[in-house]
């Protein structure tokens, strides 16, 4: 595998990768750019680039993490097919849930008021947020 096959793998990934709506300032594919950037693959987000420049919280730790890493093609192998099976849902499509999983017994809609309220979450505003978290904290019952 070449350099270049490595570059394309990446730049397909990064344009399927669905976007992080509950998380816009943290996606994983900055993660994945971060891997791409020795193969010549372009960052697309603008924090991966700022990266580089050490800020002033910034301890040994980070500093040794924003490296670029040192892998030959044949080793990103693993890497780019990872990637892929998760794009896929190979793993859900493997092991599928049984019913009973997402419907537990002592409380059955929990699952789907998570989920209604993840998708919630990006169009809400601060005190729209704020009311919610007021409202967990009291017991209705």
């Amino acid at each position: 595998m070449s350099q270049s096959t490595v570059a394309k793998h990446y730049t397909r990934i990064l344009s399927l990768w669905p976007k992080d709506l509950l998380r816009p300032h943290a996606p994983f594919t900055r993660t994945i750019e971060r891997r791409a950037v020795p193969y010549g693959v372009t960052p697309v987000s603008p924090l991966l680039e700022d990266s580089s420049k050490p800020t002033p919280t910034t301890d040994k730790t980070t500093d040794a993490s924003v490296r670029p890493l040192r892998t030959t093609p044949q080793q990103e192998l693993p890497q780019i097919n990872a990637l892929y099976s998760l794009l896929e849902n190979r793993y859900a499509k493997k092991y599928p849930l049984s019913p009973g999983v997402l419907k537990p017994s002592s409380n059955p809609e929990h699952y789907d008021r998570l989920m209604e309220e993840i998708e919630r979450a990006p169009r809400k505003s601060w005190w729209q947020a704020k009311v919610d978290e007021w409202k967990m904290k009291i017991r209705w019952q």
